[in-house]
């Protein structure tokens, strides 16, 4: 029994490492562009064990999003991570929504395979919630930070909860 989960173990991890990275965000963007979400990117790194993007470009409908100066993606089949530094507007949407974002981690479990969790820091607060992938329902619940508490978008989108300004949405 142990020589097989030693055997399963290496395999799994075999598997991980020598995983075609680069391929698999080739996939995974043409699965973003079903849903009008293009990604632009400025180099691709294959690390072994993870992927780093740096510069990478959304656009929603074709519509410049925002910009993330590096993105890094763990993809380990049973524990997938996305962190995103130095997230900013792009220029067109800047002027509407002034809001930087130091790091964004979004996080996929196989133990919680229903739920997509979510975490920001930035000039705004501190930021968490979920994704339910199931019912495509996002809840997010902001600690917005003094200069951003009184800002508009807080007081447009963000409701008064038990747990603090929660903003929830169907996607």
């Amino acid at each position: 029994m142990k020589k097989f989960l030693l055997v399963l173990l290496f395999f799994y991890l075999g598997f991980v490492l020598f995983m075609p990275k680069i391929n698999l965000y080739y996939t995974l963007e043409n699965f973003a562009k079903k849903e009008h979400v293009e990604i632009k990117e400025g180099v691709l790194k294959d690390r072994w064990w993870d992927l780093k993007i740096d510069e990478a470009k959304v656009y929603y409908d074709g519509i410049s999003s925002f910009v993330a100066a590096h993105a890094t993606i763990v993809p380990w089949i049973v524990y997938n991570r996305v962190h995103l530094s130095d997230v900013r507007p792009s220029k067109e949407l800047e002027r509407i929504l002034r809001v930087h974002a130091k790091s964004v981690i979004l996080t996929h479990s196989l133990l919680d395979y229903k739920h997509l969790l979510i975490e920001a820091e930035g000039d705004f607060g501190l930021l968490h919630g979920t994704l339910d992938l199931m019912a495509r329902q996002v809840k997010l619940i902001l600690e917005p930070s003094e200069k951003f508490k009184n800002h508009s978008m807080v007081r447009q989108y963000f409701k008064k909860g038990e747990e603090g300004l929660v903003y929830e949405s169907k996607l």
